[in-house]
């Protein structure tokens, strides 16, 4: 096998699906102690937030990847975004959507098949919205704000000729900072405050897990194909003055494909 194909395949196990890569350095490369990747992915990626939002946002997205690796230790940094913005028609409003991402991963190969990551993310949906019932067309805006610590592990398995299977599962435990439109209806004397009827600034607290199951075989040279599915599913518990909102579901996905260089 030429050497340039025995280095890409050697450098496959540097790549596992996100959120954790895979540190063990290929032994025909002597010498390269510490290595670098980085490369492009695309796909669609979906929000769904069900007690304000009646549709599942759908977006496409872009994630820009890269880090460390050394010896059984890595580090990876993912920056993601729709590069287009998603049309949302509800009952009150009509607007456009928007979402970022980051997360930042250290990890450690414990074994051939097992790894440990640990690290830190934040996310932001921002709706900006055109009121329905408004002469003057008035405008309002949504934001939907996570951030804090995740860890969890990762199992793969390599192929011959088939390249590396990867899947992960994730726990999380985010801050939660919320931003609601008011529909002006406010809550009438006798009747409960609920959900719907909170306006403005909220903050809270966000748990739940992810799940990825990633694909990546090498090409040519340095280069590698990797494909990779993620799954979040996070319950919030939502502050609004004296209420308290429970087990607030949110979930959102991602399906990206692209090429990842290993230097």
């Amino acid at each position: 096998m030429p050497t340039y194909i025995s280095r890409a395949l050697a450098c496959s196990l540097l790549i596992a699906a996100s959120p954790v890569l895979v540190a063990q350095a290929g032994e025909d490369a002597p010498g390269l102690e510490i290595h670098k990747f980085g490369g492009l992915e695309m796909g669609y990626g979906t929000y769904a937030f069900p007690e304000k939002l009646d549709q599942t946002i759908v977006f496409p997205v872009a994630n820009l990847t890269g880090g460390l690796a050394y010896q059984r230790f890595n580090l990876a940094l993912n920056i993601s975004g729709s590069v287009e913005d998603a049309e949302v028609s509800e009952e009150d409003f009509i607007g456009d959507a928007s979402r970022q991402d980051l997360d930042i991963t250290f990890g450690y190969q414990a074994s051939d098949l097992l790894s440990l990551f640990i690290g830190y993310k934040s996310g932001e949906t921002n709706l900006d919205l055109f009121v329905r019932d408004s002469a003057t067309r008035a405008t309002d805006y949504e934001y939907y704000r996570q951030s804090g610590p995740f860890a969890g592990i990762n199992i793969g398995k390599s192929f011959a000729n088939a390249g590396k299977l990867d899947f992960s599962v994730a726990y999380a435990s985010l801050d939660t900072d919320n931003r609601f439109f008011g529909d002006g209806d406010g809550v009438e004397a006798g009747e409960m405050l609920e959900f719907d009827d909170i306006y403005g600034k909220t903050s809270g607290s966000s748990s739940g897990y992810s799940i990825n199951l990633g694909w990546t075989i090498p090409m040519s040279g340095n280069l590698l194909f990797r494909s990779k599915l993620r799954y979040n599913s996070y319950r919030q518990d939502i502050r609004f003055g004296t209420a308290r909102f429970g087990n607030v579901s949110e979930q959102s996905t991602m399906l990206l494909a692209g090429i990842i260089g290993v230097f």
